[in-house]
């Protein structure tokens, strides 16, 4: 007698297939899901990096537009005549002129001033950064301090003064302006409820901030934020702050300062998330349905042939009564009903003739 083999039921069988079909339109499903992910990472990229750029843009113009005034003036003849009676009509101009600055004045090489544009006494500016930075031979120097008089960020541009002839650096001059300007259009960028510009100074210190309830102080040193590292600029990067993902982009403007603009996670990415949590309640739906579709399905399929396959265990034992299911049905069942029925016919005729056999001897 042969050994029966065992292995997966039907059941099993058509729930392992059924889901693999039910899979194929899923995967597509999928694919266009995660095409749309990705297209927004890229879109949100860049709306991050237009509003960057775009504030550079107004930080690096206003910036360029000083230092055109500074490099003008320096070349000025009363200017390079390092006199203060002469200088002080030209540093009273462009006080004038460019109304957002409050202070300007000429210093010497010893680091004294020569001349103000204010009337008080000359003071010793020869340990400003900005100053150094001028006698260190840069075309300009630039120091982001904190105003006297409004306690808010301010910027201290210097360019040099040279002597016409020789080239040679005799002093500097320098502008002291109000970041007013560049701390409301930073203030002014709005992404969403969340999105919000960040500006930095080389060493990092917040001098214009979106949000300034989140400062605890003007040139607060946010050094160790994730986009401000150097790795990080020019990318989307995506980082952790107080529970809360963000998802930031830095850029660098032309005198070194960083540009970031950031939004929750949560926010920026809503539309994907949400895109997602309906795929995945459409995944489980539909396979849920599958499942039960496939349980009903072998019920209606397993069951008759259960009910056969004892009828023909039934024939093996000599039980030749029972009444055949599925008869009238035109499937594969019906048709095994059938087949099962004239093998109950021939082993009733087969039984009838040994009968007749066994009289007759």
């Amino acid at each position: 007698m042969a050994k029966q083999k065992t292995g997966l039921t039907i059941f099993p069988k058509l729930l392992v297939t059924m889901i693999l079909v039910s899979l194929i339109p899923l995967g597509g499903l999928w694919y266009n899901v995660f095409k749309a992910q990705e297209d927004w990472k890229q879109n949100l990229s860049l709306r991050l990096k237009q509003n960057s750029n775009f504030l550079v843009n107004q930080v690096d113009n206003w910036v360029n537009k000083n230092q055109r005034a500074l490099r003008n003036s320096a070349l000025l003849a009363d200017i390079v005549s390092m006199q203060g009676q002469r200088q002080k009509p030209i540093l009273t101009a462009l006080l004038q002129t460019y109304e957002w600055s409050y202070l300007t004045h000429v210093v010497n090489l010893d680091g004294y001033n020569v001349s103000r544009s204010d009337d008080k006494a000359p003071k010793y500016y020869g340990d400003r950064d900005y100053f150094k930075q001028v006698l260190s031979g840069k075309p300009f120097g630039y120091q982001v301090l904190i105003g006297r008089t409004s306690g808010k960020p301010a910027l201290v541009i210097s360019a040099p003064i040279t002597n016409p002839e020789t080239g040679e650096l005799i002093g500097g001059l320098q502008l002291a302006a109000h970041l007013t300007d560049i701390s409301n259009a930073v203030a002014d960028v709005r992404i969403g409820e969340t999105g919000h510009a960040i500006l930095l100074d080389q060493a990092g210190k917040a001098v214009a901030h979106g949000k300034p309830g989140k400062l605890a102080k003007y040139l607060q040193d946010m050094s160790d934020h994730p986009a401000f590292q150097k790795s990080a600029l020019g990318k989307q990067i995506i980082y952790a702050d107080r529970g809360k993902q963000i998802v930031a982009y830095s850029t660098k403007t032309k005198n070194g300062w960083t540009m970031i603009v950031q939004q929750d996670y949560e926010e920026a990415f809503a539309p994907m998330i949400e895109a997602q949590r309906n795929s995945l309640i459409l995944l489980g739906l539909t396979l849920s349905l599958v499942f039960l579709a496939t349980l009903l399905f072998a019920r209606r399929m397993v069951k008759p042939i259960r009910r056969l396959t004892d009828i023909a265990g039934d024939y093996s034992r000599g039980k030749l009564n029972a009444k055949i299911p599925g008869t009238m049905r035109g499937d594969e069942i019906g048709a095994l009903a059938r087949a099962v029925e004239r093998m109950g016919v021939s082993i009733k005729m087969a039984f009838e003739e040994l009968r007749n056999s066994a009289r007759a001897a």
